[in-house]
């Protein structure tokens, strides 16, 4: 249930503002106990095309790009965004400079040119470079790799890195019955999140989301992950902040993965919407899967 807009935000929050950062989500390196076997599963349940370079898997359909190497499960190596150009990416290096955090130049995998390294608060570790201008991103693509979220003990910090340093702009938050922050969706163009944190016992990945065009793709991808006797488990639903239609699975190392249409536009800065903790927030459509 939505409670009210942007006077109920603390004022140690980030308020109404429309973003500093101009970006899109690009790639995520996943770590794995057994990176061949998730591997198999993105190439045969999500149609990746794949190879193996020093060790890690590289893997792409269409714009979507997906690595994956060892480690621990449930856990991301690092996140990829891409701004549009260069002076976005200067802009952004002078924020983090002007804050002190540390940043090293680096090179990416899939994007041209330039790009910086940096951790958030909680050690997430970030990548950020210029898009390919050969690659144009179709916003309505077949399951277009769209946002990240993040599970953390410290969401206001990371809300405040993310917003006052890095440029994103807060669209909703959820508070408990104590007015505690537990969930910010946090957004660097007009989608309503590209990122967002949720409040949890401990930092991990929480889940990806995959965007498609229509309801109707919804009901294909379930109808394709049935043939695969891969079981839903969550929705179909709606969730109340991004009004966006969903289902989630699982993969092999039990990464939460979503797929979503319809997910709400924001255009310039808008009052934040604040929403009460409970299933209904999560799912207006009946029960929800409560992280905390």
């Amino acid at each position: 249930m939505q409670i009210d807009d942007q006077e109920t935000v603390p004022a140690e929050l980030p308020g109404t503002a429309a973003p500093l950062l101009r970006a899109h989500l690009a790639a995520v390196a996943l770590t794995s106990p057994d990176p061949q076997a998730l591997a198999g599963f993105y190439q045969d349940a999500l149609g990746y095309e794949g190879q193996w370079q020093e060790g890690r898997w590289m893997g792409r359909q269409g714009t979507r790009r997906l690595m994956i190497g060892p480690g621990a499960a449930n856990n991301v190596d690092h996140t990829v965004f891409a701004v549009p150009d260069a002076q976005a990416l200067c802009d952004l290096r002078e924020r983090l400079v002007s804050a002190g955090i540390g940043i090293v130049e680096a090179q990416s995998s899939i994007l041209p040119g330039a790009a910086i390294r940096f951790s958030d608060p909680d050690g997430n570790v970030l990548l950020f470079g210029v898009a390919d201008p050969a690659e144009e991103i179709d916003m309505a693509g077949a399951a277009r790799l769209q946002h990240i979220v993040f599970a953390s003990d410290a969401v206001p910090a990371m809300v405040r890195f993310y917003c006052d340093i890095v440029g994103f702009a807060p669209s909703d938050y959820v508070r408990d019955e104590g007015q505690d922050l537990t969930s910010a969706f946090l957004r660097c163009g007009v989608e309503h999140h590209s990122l967002a944190v949720f409040r949890a016992p401990r930092k991990r990945l929480d889940h990806l989301c995959y965007d498609v065009a229509t309801w109707t793709d919804i009901r294909d991808w379930a109808d394709r992950f049935a043939a695969r006797h891969i079981r839903l488990r969550w929705g179909p639903g709606r969730h109340g902040p991004g009004n966006n239609l969903f289902l989630f699975i699982n993969d092999p190392d039990g990464n939460w993965l979503e797929f979503s249409t319809e997910l709400e536009q924001v255009e310039g800065p808008r009052p934040v919407k604040t929403w009460v903790h409970e299933e209904r927030t999560l799912n207006s459509w009946g029960a929800a899967f409560l992280r905390s």
